[in-house]
């Protein structure tokens, strides 16, 4: 695969870089939102009508302090401040290369694992290599895990741009701009749960963020160095 993305550079050479970094994640889900959007409307309307019902049977005027709050569809979104580490082998010429790394992220109550592709990368050395400005295209796939839910499954997907310099054979730095993201994390028991929720119960329904939440983002900006190993 390597050969064929940059056959006709001399030199061609493989390395190994580790990059670490911070990247914001707000996911918002939109009506239209791909495989959430429908499946999130649904929850805030059942729990906005437990809610109710549940007021209703224990005698909380609306908008008193007992009562329940309503919740919209922004109460289910996914928003940290991620930690990122990447490892990565990139292998190509001066001008080309292709990049493969691990994607990895640690916020307060989410961590993602998963695998970055980026089949297009076009470098200019200047100053006899000493300074090379890169620009990168691709994107990742990734396990995404909320660290407060035990048994959730989810994902994540995204398309990222990147810009960067790397300084002597060693040391890079690099921006990368999140075009699109999609993911969010879904507990299938915890829902079978909310559906058979009785209001005239001791305690309020369960809030279905801890059940489905998730969402789209679109203009992501991040920050990481590198170091070549």
């Amino acid at each position: 695969m390597f050969v064929v993305s940059a056959p006709a550079e001399a030199g061609a050479e493989t390395r190994g870089v580790l990059r670490i970094g911070v990247a914001p994640v707000a996911l918002t889900p939109e009506r239209d939102t791909p495989m959430l959007g429908a499946p999130v409307d649904d929850a805030v309307r059942a729990y906005n009508a437990a809610a109710d019902a549940y007021d209703r049977a224990h005698g909380n005027a609306p908008g008193s302090t007992m009562a329940t709050a309503p919740i919209d569809r922004t109460d289910l979104g996914v928003s940290s401040t991620m930690v990122t580490a990447a490892p990565a082998l990139e292998a190509g010429g001066r001008h080309l290369f292709v990049r493969v790394e691990a994607a990895l992220a640690f916020g307060a109550e989410h961590r993602s694992y998963g695998l970055g592709f980026y089949p297009l990368n076009l470098a200019v050395p200047m100053r006899r290599g000493t300074v090379t400005p890169y620009l990168s295209a691709g994107g990742s796939v990734s396990w995404l895990d909320d660290t407060t839910v035990a048994g959730e499954v989810g994902a994540l997907i995204g398309a990222r741009f990147a810009g960067g310099v790397r300084l002597g054979r060693r040391v890079t730095v690099e921006v990368g701009y999140g075009a699109y993201v999609l993911g969010g994390t879904v507990d299938r028991d915890r829902l079978d749960t909310m559906r058979a929720y009785d209001p005239r119960g001791a305690e309020p329904p369960p809030r279905p963020d801890g059940a489905l939440s998730g969402g789209e983002q679109r203009g992501a900006v991040d920050l990481s160095v590198g170091l070549a190993i």
